[in-house]
This record gives C-alpha cells, sequence and structure tokens, in this order.
C-alpha cells in the first residue's frame, strides 16, 4: 500500500470513527488503537466494572461505513429498524426461548440424513476469553462506548444491526440477549458491521448445559457452524468455562 493509500484509508477510519460517534450522541466514547489484545480486554473488563457502578453498559465498535450506515435513520425507509425505543417496545412482545425455537428450525437442515452429521461428537476445546474481532483489528482503531444504560441487552438497540443474510432483527437481539443475561449473565459487548461478541460471567460448567446452549446458539446464528466449528457438538466445546460468545453473518 503507498503513502497516499494509507492515507486515504487513515481518513476514512477517522471519518467512520467521527461519524459514529456523533450519531451515538450522548455517549461518552474513547478511542482505542488496537496494538495488544490482551491491553484491550483489560481496558473493558475496568469499564464493565466501571458500569456497574455507574449505570452504563461498555461496548466496543469497530467502525466502518457500514456501521455508520446502522446509525442512521435516514438510510431505510422503516424507522422503526432504528427507533431505539421502537426497538426496546417490541423486543418486551418477543418470547425469545420460542424465538430461538423458531430460528433453529429454520436452520436445520432440510435432509433428515443430515441431523447426525450436524450434531456431532462433543470434544471439550480450550477457552475463548477474548473479544476474537480484536485479532483482525491489530493497527487499527476502535471505540469504546459507554452506552448509557443499566441494561446491556438494550445496546442492541442503540446499534441496531441486523436484518440481513439471516441475522436476526435488532429487537429479536434485544429479546435473546436478554434472556441470556438473565441466565448466563452475558453482556453484548463487541459489534462490527457482522459480528456480535458477548462477554459471559456464568457460562455452562458441563457438557449437558453446553450442548443445550449451543443448539440455541446455532439457531441464533447458522453461519458459525455452517461456515464455522462444522457440527453443533463442536460449537458447545468451544462454550464451556469460556467467558467470550462469537456470531458471525456472512
Amino acid at each position: 500500500m503507498g503513502i497516499f493509500d494509507k492515507f486515504k484509508k487513515n481518513k476514512a477510519e477517522r471519518d467512520y470513527i467521527e461519524k459514529i460517534i456523533a450519531k451515538l450522541g450522548c455517549c461518552d466514547c474513547r478511542i482505542i488503537e488496537v496494538k495488544d489484545v490482551n491491553a484491550v480486554m483489560s481496558v473493558y473488563h475496568q469499564a464493565l466494572l466501571d458500569g456497574k457502578k455507574e449505570g452504563f453498559t461498555p461496548l466496543i465498535i469497530i467502525p466502518s461505513e457500514i456501521m455508520v450506515e446502522c446509525l442512521d435513520t435516514e438510510v431505510d425507509n422503516d424507522d422503526s429498524f432504528h427507533d431505539r425505543e421502537t426497538i426496546i417496545t417490541k423486543a418486551q412482545e418477543i418470547h425469545a426461548k420460542e424465538l430461538l425455537k423458531r430460528l433453529l428450525d429454520e436452520v436445520m437442515p432440510m435432509d433428515e440424513d443430515e441431523d447426525g452429521d450436524i450434531t456431532g461428537e462433543f470434544l471439550a476445546e480450550g477457552q475463548i476469553n477474548h473479544f476474537q474481532s480484536l485479532e483482525d483489528a491489530i493497527n487499527k482503531k476502535i471505540i469504546l462506548a459507554k452506552i448509557p444504560t443499566d441494561k446491556p441487552w438494550e445496546v442492541a438497540a442503540w446499534v441496531p444491526m441486523g436484518g440481513f443474510n439471516e441475522c436476526p432483527m435488532p429487537d429479536e437481539q434485544v429479546a435473546v440477549f436478554k434472556y441470556w443475561y438473565e441466565k448466563y449473565g452475558a453482556t453484548p459487548a463487541l459489534v462490527s458491521q457482522d459480528v456480535w461478541e458477548l462477554f459471559v460471567e456464568i457460562p455452562p460448567k458441563t457438557q449437558e448445559e453446553s450442548e443445550f446452549l449451543a443448539w440455541e446458539h446455532f439457531g441464533f446464528c447458522g453461519d458459525i457452524v455452517w461456515q464455522g466449528v462444522g457440527t453443533v457438538n463442536s460449537l458447545a466445546g468451544t462454550l464451556i468455562n469460556s467467558s467470550v460468545w462469537y456470531f458471525w453473518w456472512d
């Protein structure tokens, strides 16, 4: 990459960051250059502790042009998609467990003979304790926003990403995140144009718990199995005692 191209790239990055912060409005935001993943995780952990005392939820935002659009109500004729209060109100009418069952039915293989293949064998993997998206953000700038709510699931209404390639709508995300927060202490912690990562304080401890949760994850985000680990039980093996959950929609 030439000097001029690098300059243009850096300018675009700055523009995206400035626009995202402006559109978040009343949020206190910090810009962090990612040099070391563990260092960023330490900053996040401290912000999480501070947020519990001060009444905010920290959210890492990976800036991009699409993330700017996610915060722009003018890019969609359906203002309810972007309106924060509407999203939160609609989420209150959703039964998260029933939604996850419906989404699982939709993502399951059409051919019954493939059911066994998608289930797979359980094998406990290494714990996941850092946000995977940070690995792709080395030497880039990210935003740590203090979202002014003590209800962590509501951050999906502040940054309404979704509704594409089988990614659930923002109100569905809010409903599911609330369900997982109440059950696992799972806080939406990082968002990009096609990723959510959650920080989990009460992860599953047993194979049975992990397998049940993995089927919910598969329904919520089929790509993490279809284009990721390959089987639901392989996914379950990554969930035991892991403090980070990763969802990606192609």
